[in-house]
């Protein structure tokens, strides 16, 4: 039988080094919240962006995603992205396999909004998903 975190590892379709550290469901908050915690393996290595050669992290920052909804929560991932060490092209954000780079959600929060404002205003989509227009 999965866990808990092995299950939102597989909805989320995160590959090594990332997975799910931890979750918590925030029933306090209207709307409620599913926040989950991701983390990648202690030092792994991770694909420069400009040439995608393999370098260890060089430092840390927490970045923050709205995802789209678990079980009608508001989905938000944290991690600790690094920023690598590149011998050829020096320090480096990476780029996170869920979402685009300087973007605060995720690819496929991102592709739901798309497709729902194809067919309805957007503030009609901002209130299905729960955000403002104007985000």
């Amino acid at each position: 039988m999965m866990e808990d975190r092995e299950i939102f590892s597989v909805g989320l379709g995160l590959v090594a080094p990332w997975e799910v550290l931890s979750q918590h469901l925030a029933t306090e908050k209207k709307p409620q919240e599913l926040p989950l915690e991701l983390a990648a393996d202690r030092g792994s290595l991770f694909p420069c962006p400009n040439c995608g050669k393999p370098c260890p992290a060089h430092d840390f920052k927490e970045l923050r995603w709205r995802h789209v909804n678990f079980f009608q929560h508001h989905c938000l991932l944290t991690a600790k992205v690094p920023r690598i060490r590149c011998p050829e092209h020096g320090v480096k954000r990476i780029v996170v396999p869920w979402a685009r780079q300087d973007s605060h959600c995720t690819l496929l929060f991102e592709q739901v909004v798309m497709s729902l404002v194809r067919e309805m205003p957007v503030a009609a989509a901002a209130r299905l998903v729960g955000e403002r227009d104007t985000r």
